[in-house]
């Protein structure tokens, strides 16, 4: 039987969406060869963000209604808590997750391939055996090391592909790299908190690549 986990507190779906770094980066980007690429990338973030809250500002919106009405819930801890003891309800929190993960991943992905082809006669696929030396080439071993020839983009790549091509099941190359998601038997577990920490990695990537650009135009 496929096994899932669930993390227990309530916060741990609370939105991340960042205004202010979202303004930053439309900013940084505005005039830029990468603008459209960027405008891109940020409205799938956006989304992806927005169908991670959407069992939190449930509990929230189920919590404020009751209250209003005299309910007996006194915290939404303890909402969230009656919300796990239902199997659907865990099936959708393990679900929203695991989407999340992945989109937030290729859309940054995608956001990496589009700013290399903006400068390439021939467009490159991150499939391509050589899509690392590219990236190297193109943007600098200081920065391709940063944005994406790393440990940590690596093992996020690797996992992605577990979740939609494995079933959720590790791979041989998975096992071999760090650092690793939780994982019970072959069963990769992408919690909440990955997700966050995923996109918290990500974002000052983001930022690097759109100063590439920004280096180009100055200098």
């Amino acid at each position: 039987m496929k096994q899932i986990f669930i993390e227990s507190s309530f916060s741990s779906f609370a939105d991340f969406h960042d205004a202010k770094w979202y303004e930053n980066i439309f900013s940084l980007s505005e005039g830029l060869a990468i603008e459209s690429a960027v405008e891109d990338f940020s409205s799938h973030w956006w989304g992806a963000s927005r169908a991670f809250v959407l069992p939190w500002l449930l509990v929230n919106g189920v919590f404020d209604a009751s209250n209003g009405g005299g309910g007996k819930v006194k915290y939404k801890q303890e909402l969230w808590d009656k919300y796990l003891t239902i199997n659907s309800f865990k099936g959708a929190l393990w679900k929203t997750a695991e989407g999340t993960y992945g989109a937030i991943y290729y859309a940054y992905e995608n956001l990496v391939v589009s700013a290399l082809n903006i400068n390439r006669k021939s467009p490159c696929r991150v499939t391509q055996r050589d899509f690392n030396s590219i990236v190297s080439e193109s943007f600098g071993n200081s920065l391709a090391s940063k944005v994406w020839n790393n440990s940590f983009v690596a093992v996020s790549k690797e996992v992605r592909n577990c979740l939609v091509h494995r079933g959720g099941k590790t791979s041989p190359a998975l096992l071999k790299m760090k650092p690793l998601p939780m994982i019970e038997g072959e069963d990769i577990f992408i919690s909440a908190s990955d997700v966050r920490k995923l996109h918290e990695e990500l974002k000052p990537k983001v930022v690097l690549l759109i100063e590439h650009f920004a280096s180009q135009v100055s200098s």
